[in-house]
């Protein structure tokens, strides 16, 4: 008790940082305040550490997760990203985190989610002499638990659970380091600028796990270059060059918070001619190839160069043959970066093995934002058959944003 009593004081300083959007380099993560612009005063190391009766590591108020859960959690206060339940709240009057739902967070939720991942739909366009096709994952009216994520969790309750750096470290070395991951692996929780501030080298612990030598910054465009100063866009609702305001996802959604697009492969989703690629940074030239990179900071050895046929071998024995990553089919455009709750539950794909081999959790879902292997399906035709106008997927045709 005395420690959830020491967070929630900590989560109450917080609330005078109002003024300070509470968004990555928000809050309390904002680089500037932490080097000193906000004066040799400042009071918010308060927020979080203690100087001689920390709980947790690195002077902290409590362990990783528990300590981001209380202002980022599904009851907390202090953030309006749930990244338990995969909901981004509207700022509220009396304290960060207002009672209106402003959309799904991109990346799923660590314990539910709302990705509508059996409800995809495909339709077919003709692009010149080709076919293409575009694809929505839509938003679910419901929650549900998850079937994979990047930290485990235990009966609903989340914790820095251990698992395979899939990928990690040079050829031929295995599957992949087991390493501990928690929120700072990733994340800065300092503030650095980055988007979603991002580490530029990501840290997981875990013996023979290779650590980037070089690190990747994923950028953030500046928000006085953004159209009308609007924050970035952390939904699924989209709205051309990946920004969103209260207003824009009102108008975007139809006054639906429950809207939008999990695929976010280009913008708008049912695009023919003159879409852009989707860029929730706000910089649609550079986000995929960065993010690609950043993502490769860990799994080095999953990502394969623009054109990379699909009959070249990488050279290693596990991870031999792998799909390469185009100009707007990022490693986030099949993949969540928290969890999924698609449901893998067909013959081949509640079954298969993990790489190298070794036995999967049966329905683990690989972090995908379809059920079972409807990412193949959502951009392939694997007889040549399918034409223009052609539609999978649910009736009518979700054509909203």
């Amino acid at each position: 008790m005395r420690r959830v009593a020491l967070l929630f004081a900590g989560g109450a300083l917080w609330l005078f940082l109002a003024a300070i959007p509470v968004l990555a380099d928000g809050g309390p993560h904002v680089a500037s305040i932490n080097s000193g612009a906000g004066g040799i005063t400042a009071d918010s190391c308060a927020g979080c550490h203690r100087a001689h009766t920390a709980q947790g590591a690195m002077l902290l108020i409590e362990e990783e997760p528990a300590m981001c859960l209380v202002c980022h959690g599904a009851s907390g206060t202090g953030a309006t990203t749930d990244v338990e339940t995969g909901l981004q709240y509207a700022v509220g009057t009396s304290a960060n985190r207002g009672g209106a739902v402003l959309g799904a967070l991109r990346n799923g939720g660590f314990i539910r989610a709302y990705i509508g991942s059996g409800s995809a739909v495909r339709v077919a366009y003709a692009s010149g002499t080709s076919v293409r096709q575009n694809v929505k994952v839509p938003v679910a009216s419901a929650s549900s638990l998850v079937s994979s994520a990047h930290m485990p969790n235990t009966d609903g309750v989340l914790g820095d659970g251990s698992g395979p750096a899939w990928g990690n470290g040079a050829l031929n070395s295995g599957a992949g380091a087991t390493v501990d991951v928690t929120c700072t692996t990733c994340h800065n929780p300092h503030g650095n600028g980055a988007y979603r501030i991002l580490n530029p080298i990501p840290a997981p612990t875990g013996t023979g796990f290779v650590k980037a030598t070089t690190g990747v910054t994923v950028t953030d465009v500046a928000a006085s270059v953004r159209p009308n100063n609007e924050t970035l866009n952390y939904t699924v609702i989209q709205t051309a060059g990946g920004t969103l305001t209260a207003s824009a996802a009102a108008t975007a959604s139809g006054g639906n918070s429950l809207a939008g697009d999990y695929f976010h492969r280009k913008v708008p989703w049912n695009g023919t001619s003159g879409t852009v690629n989707d860029a929730p940074n706000g910089d649609a030239t550079n986000f995929d190839t960065q993010i690609n990179a950043w993502c490769s900071t860990c799994h080095s050895r999953y990502l394969a160069i623009t054109g990379t046929p699909f009959d070249t071998a990488s050279g290693d024995a596990t991870f031999k043959y792998r799909h390469s990553n185009t100009s707007n089919k990022p490693c986030t455009t099949c993949h969540v970066a928290h969890g999924s709750n698609a449901v893998m539950d067909g013959a081949y794909s509640s079954t298969e093995s993990y790489p190298g081999g070794a036995v999967a959790p049966v329905g683990d879902s690989r972090l995908l934002k379809i059920d079972n292997r409807g990412t193949c399906q959502a951009c392939h035709d694997p007889t040549g058959t399918i034409t223009a106008g052609t539609q999978v997927g649910p009736t009518p045709n979700p054509l909203t944003p």
